[in-house]
């Protein structure tokens, strides 16, 4: 007799998140397989997005950090030179007490929502509309073993 019994592994995240601006303050969506688990506005003191999720085990997964409201008005260039502007920034990502560290810029890609922008990899400063999009497996373990 086969078993369709599905195994879970529950993860917990602690994402910290600083932004740079001059006006207007940065809007962040945090979601993990399009699920929204955090939202709302960073400034420069670090902020911690902190939840606990089940992930599925031996199945592929997205934890995504997205920037929201920023315009061409958020930006001030003077000559060739950015000399305002708004970021967000991730600082730090750890998942179940382990801090990603280099992992955070490895194995992630940046996905601006303006098709006309390229992916981005390496790219923990957002600076357009977009997604930061870590993608990994469970059980995370042995994903983050194979991944450093």
């Amino acid at each position: 007799m086969t078993s369709n019994h599905l195994n879970f592994e529950t993860l917990n995240f602690k994402i910290g998140l600083t932004a740079t601006y001059w006006g207007r303050k940065p809007q962040y969506t945090v979601l993990l397989n399009g699920t929204t688990y955090a939202e709302g506005q960073c400034d420069d003191s670090t902020l911690y997005v902190k939840f606990s999720a089940d992930v599925l085990e031996d199945r592929a997964h997205c934890l995504e950090i997205r920037l929201e409201n920023k315009t061409n008005l958020d930006t001030v260039v003077q000559g060739n030179e950015i000399v305002k502007d708004m970021l967000l920034n991730i600082d730090s990502i750890e998942i179940d007490d382990i801090e990603l560290g280099e992992v955070k810029w490895n194995k992630s890609e940046f996905r601006p929502d303006d098709p006309n922008k390229p992916t981005l990899t390496r790219c923990v400063n957002l600076g357009w509309n977009g997604s930061y999009q870590l993608k990994f497996s469970s059980p995370f373990y042995l994903w983050l073993l194979d991944n450093t």
